[in-house]
């Protein structure tokens, strides 16, 4: 295993492209604060599995260069090859929600902690069906609209190239086409520590970190060493009215409006019989072209499972 450098695993596609305009930007700040180390520019998400894989036996820090789904990747087969390192975080992605939670959200912050070398143990979410696990996560899972409006996010630049690079309206449109389509509400039964719900939802985020959807305080208590999962239910309402949520959580302000329901569990089984898709990081299980349906899902918390540099 080396030692003395970190790896450190560019996503050029990370943030629409963007990321790799700040390639130069990036090694001038690991030239300034002296880090030494080596750069894998990956290619594909199949390269970064590789990539990670094989690194996590070489060397003892790994750093993720580039969005949530990038860490998400690399967390992910991380904790599956069952290697002990230290995972950094450098946010070059569209929302960074992750790496702010972590306060790593600009080149120099992220360099000035993988220089400090400060480490802290965190928590996991498991995605699980069947008592088959299928994915692990740093930041969240969701059902529902988060979903939906990944998927057409994803899609967009196909259709509307234009469109796909103005994220903010990319995503405005997601909704308007999930409400449209009738995508939402979704029928679910959510049971936990806390009991069963019931009812029609527009959304469903199961949280290790308070924020999501770029920069949104989804769940205000949520810690990422807490050992719970944070849930954050959105009810049938209307277009306008979510509207007036996303902006009250900008500053956590929207969890005591009539329409959120927030629980606390270490563990939460969904379940409907619609099927729907599962958003965890950014990332659908299954993928954006072929994502998987669900019947019933189980969320659960994995307590002090990965070591992070910040």
């Amino acid at each position: 295993m080396s030692t003395d450098k970190i790896a450190i695993l560019f996503n050029p596609s990370a943030g629409k492209g963007k990321a790799l305009k700040n390639k130069h930007r990036l090694e001038n700040f690991l030239q300034q604060f002296d880090l030494p180390y080596d750069l894998f520019i990956t290619q594909s998400a199949e390269n970064l599995i590789e990539l990670t894989r094989e690194n996590a036996r070489r060397y003892k820090t790994l750093v993720g260069a580039g969005g949530d789904s990038t860490y998400h990747t690399m967390v992910d087969e991380i904790i599956k090859t069952g290697e002990d390192v230290n995972f950094g975080m450098i946010g070059l992605g569209s929302s960074n929600d992750i790496s702010k939670e972590f306060q790593v959200d600009t080149l120099e912050k992220a360099c000035q902690a993988l220089k400090a070398g400060k480490t802290r143990r965190i928590d996991l979410g498991c995605i699980s069906r069947e008592n088959t696990i299928l994915e692990y996560f740093l930041g969240q899972a969701n059902i529902g609209l988060g979903a939906w409006v990944n998927r057409y996010v994803e899609e967009l630049p196909e259709r509307r190239p234009y469109l796909g690079k103005l994220q903010g309206l990319a995503g405005t449109l997601g909704v308007i086409h999930s409400y449209r389509t009738k995508k939402i509400p979704l029928s679910l039964t959510i049971e936990s520590e806390e009991g069963k719900v019931e009812g029609l939802f527009i959304l469903a985020v199961f949280s290790k970190i308070r924020y999501w959807a770029t920069g949104r305080k989804i769940s205000p208590a949520a810690r990422p060493d807490d050992r719970w999962l944070h849930g954050c239910l959105i009810k049938d309402c209307s277009f306008s009215r979510l509207a007036r949520l996303a902006a009250l959580s900008r500053k956590g302000k929207h969890t005591r409006e009539r329409e959120i329901k927030m629980i606390r569990s270490r563990a939460f089984e969904i379940a409907s019989e619609q099927g729907f898709q599962v958003q965890a990081d950014g990332e659908i299980l299954g993928g954006s072209g072929e994502a998987a349906l669900f019947k019933k899902i189980q969320f659960t918390v994995i307590p002090q499972a990965l070591t992070v540099i910040c």
